[in-house]
């Protein structure tokens, strides 16, 4: 039976998955990996460390399951948005990678956004000018490193790196390019005049592929260095949030997918293009459907708190053999829908839509001497909801449905995070299975994507249907909604009335920058 290898790039952790041809995971593992953050709103990681993660992922899958290489069919690679590496002609990086949480470029998209043809680029590729996009973060590049700008030969996103080191050819897919914005999203290709105008190098940026198209095959060099088979397969993969869209059952028009963990946001699959600039636009992995976004950077709250004041927490987990994350959660359970009127802006390293600010922080709203500790752990989590829950009211009023969610990420593993979801949405929350009792994930979309891409799959949703037969469905709590209700204006006004004093602090962090 053959096998294919899935290799999901996330924003902290490299994981691999071997899947039969049933769907079935066979095994996976993981590897961490930094971010570093030398200021407030700057995000990097060094490129090699996912390979690094690659290679030991992929040699620990092989052993444990005793897989040989050679029956690998087909590869598929998924990775974060938004990050991307310049190389040189060989394929080394030059620099470090800007992930999808840096927001260093403000003063790029601050140019950018007072362009004459400013709305011309936001017609042509449906995205805001927003400094998280590659596009400012190349102009930020060039303005600051422009002999690492000269000396690059290709701007590759994350998985398209990795895609690179295996098989030696460029590429960059679909889901990826929308963060140019010299992506025509109509018409799926680069557009030379767009490139021109913004001030990006055409040349610099590689040849566009469809998500299940092979770029290449892995070659001998790669084969030896990772413990693969030379001639395999690769596909040019996709978006992280859009392959595990689909593993998890968006693969129909009208579909709805609800992404917890680092990251959290929605993706609403649409069969035309929706212009909205205060929401994120895609292509889907699907051929000819898209995905409309909204994305929080707020899901890393709960890793933060964890780092910086969840030792008990962590003691507790390591005592118990349980996770930490769930600890937390059963934590907050202990406290009430509404956090005892706790308010949490989960900004913590500005945010993304539907506010695109760079200068925004987290902030607590409501403490007094009666807060417990399970209401601060409650309020993230709230918090981290309400951000996705105001970009689903933005995508509504663009004309988007939302029937119900489809939870996909670490969040779906956690009925509390579930319910709250299905609370504060006042929508179905559910989590699709596999015939295992486990919820699809990114390995299994990456998987029917390669099996589709050569050959062993006769269609992609009918393919992912039959691997997700099972449903659990955590319905809306009325009283709980109605709380939230209550509620959510707030959190709405308590951003408009801080946004000039957010301004003013992220000034005086400036100065104090500079005085150091």
């Amino acid at each position: 039976m053959k096998t294919f290898l899935g290799i999901d790039v996330g924003t902290s952790s490299l994981k691999a998955g071997l899947r039969s041809e049933d769907g079935q995971l066979t095994v996976h593992a993981s590897r961490p990996y930094p971010t570093q953050r030398q200021y407030p709103t700057w995000a990097e990681q060094n490129p090699m460390d996912w390979w690094q993660a690659l290679i030991a992922t992929v040699q620990e899958v092989l052993q444990t399951s005793g897989t040989q290489a050679s029956d690998i069919a087909a590869i598929g690679i998924d990775s974060m948005g938004w990050t991307f590496v310049p190389v040189d002609k060989d394929g080394e990086p030059l620099y470090f990678a800007m992930t999808w949480q840096d927001r260093r470029a403000t003063a790029e998209a601050a140019v950018l956004q007072a362009l004459p043809e400013a709305e011309r680029f936001i017609a042509l590729n449906a995205n805001p000018l927003d400094e998280a996009y590659s596009t400012a973060k190349v102009l930020w590049l060039k303005n600051h490193h422009p002999d690492v700008y000269a000396q690059t030969d290709q701007f590759l996103m994350c998985s398209s790196f990795l895609v690179r080191k295996l098989t030696g050819k460029n590429s960059c897919d679909y889901t990826h390019a929308y963060g140019y914005h010299c992506f025509d999203m109509t018409n799926l290709c680069w557009d030379e005049a767009a490139a021109d105008s913004l001030g990006i190098d055409l040349a610099k940026l590689p040849p566009l592929y469809a998500s299940c198209d092979v770029v290449g095959e892995v070659t001998s060099e790669a084969a030896a260095e990772v413990g693969l088979a030379a001639g395999i397969p690769v596909i040019a993969g996709g978006l992280d949030a859009a392959v595990g869209a689909f593993g998890s059952g968006v693969a129909r028009k009208g579909t709805t997918a609800d992404q917890g963990g680092t990251a959290f946001g929605l993706s609403i699959a649409l069969d035309h293009v929706v212009v909205e600039p205060r929401l994120i636009f895609s292509p889907h992995v699907v051929p000819g459907l898209y995905l409309l976004q909204g994305g929080t950077v707020g899901g890393g709250t709960f890793d933060w708190f964890r780092r910086i004041l969840g030792q008990s927490e962590q003691m507790a987990a390591e005592l118990l053999n349980e996770n930490v994350y769930s600890i937390m959660t059963s934590e907050a359970e202990q406290s009430v829908p509404g956090a005892n009127g706790l308010i949490y802006l989960p900004y913590m390293s500005g945010e993304r839509s539907p506010i695109w600010n760079s200068d925004a922080r987290g902030v607590f709203f409501g403490m007094s001497y009666g807060t417990t500790r399970a209401d601060i752990i409650r309020a993230l989590m709230e918090g981290c909801v309400f951000a996705v829950y105001h970009n689903m009211q933005i995508a509504l009023e663009s004309g988007a449905q939302v029937a119900e969610c489809i939870g996909i990420g670490g969040g779906a593993n956690n009925a509390a995070w579930c319910q709250l979801k299905a609370d504060i949405t006042n929508r179905p929350f559910t989590v699709t299975r596999q015939a295992n009792g486990k919820p699809g994930d990114n390995s299994l979309g990456l998987a029917v994507m390669a099996g589709w891409a050569t050959g062993y799959y006769p269609d992609l949703a009918d393919t992912i249907d039959e691997f997700l037969p099972n449903r659990h469905t955590y319905q809306p709590n009325p009283e709980n909604h109605a709380i939230y209700q209550e509620l959510f204006p707030i959190y709405l006004d308590l951003y408009e009335r801080l946004k000039p004093s957010f301004t003013d602090l992220a000034a005086f962090t400036q100065k104090q920058k500079d005085r150091t």
